[in-house]
């Protein structure tokens, strides 16, 4: 089953919560009911796959409880201002519209400026540059072109090659949101794109 369904239909306040920038506090009301504690350094998207997998196991009386618990979670953003879903998913709403408003000015100040077009040009270059390097390091790795003599070298280079190749990917993106408009969603393929090569890299070294 999945699980948004199950937390739309019988939490509806914590749901539209997790859709907005106070996703903490809703996921928060989620845990509290099937006693997760979160790692110190777990992202909300990781604390909302935890709940997932957890939900997907709930018991009918933990189920029942999330009703409750989205009572109490109402009380609590009724004290903070937000009376009702309506109220709490505006705040979603004002934030998209914020990031849109200062993307638009953005464009209209420094689209025509030559030096911000070499710029976005320059950084668009580097990040195909690093790609095409940080693939055939993957390709050689793969197809036994590269020896490797430590697992745990590798990786730690996985890591930091992972690092890099967000870091850049992520200001390649937000020249391509700036020239031709992007989803407010880029930044989570970013660290995806990231994981996912740090990941090819260890799993190749392991295998060597």
């Amino acid at each position: 089953m999945d699980w948004t369904s199950v937390i739309t239909k019988l939490a509806p306040m914590i749901a539209t919560g997790l859709g907005g920038p106070l996703a903490g506090g809703a996921v928060a009301a989620i845990e509290s009911v099937f006693g997760l504690s979160p790692a110190p350094d777990a992202t909300i998207d990781d604390r909302k796959a935890a709940v997932g997998a957890t939900i997907q196991n709930a018991t009918p009386e933990q189920l029942a409880a999330l009703t409750k618990a989205d009572n109490d979670y109402k009380m609590a953003m009724a004290t903070a201002g937000f009376k009702n879903q309506a109220d709490l998913a505006g705040i979603a709403l004002q934030r998209d519209e914020a990031v849109l408003a200062d993307v638009a000015d953005a464009r209209k100040n420094n689209s025509q400026n030559p030096a911000v077009m070499r710029l976005a040009i320059m950084v668009l270059l580097t990040f195909a540059i690093i790609m095409g390097v940080v693939l055939y390091g993957c390709y050689g790795l793969l197809t036994g072109g590269i020896t490797v003599k430590d697992v745990a070298i590798v990786a730690a280079v996985s890591g930091l090659v992972g690092s890099v190749v967000g870091y850049v990917a992520a200001n390649a993106q937000t020249v391509i949101n700036f020239i031709f408009g992007g989803s407010l969603g880029s930044e989570r393929k970013t660290d995806a794109m990231a994981a996912a090569i740090s990941g090819t890299i260890t799993a190749a070294g392991e295998k060597r």
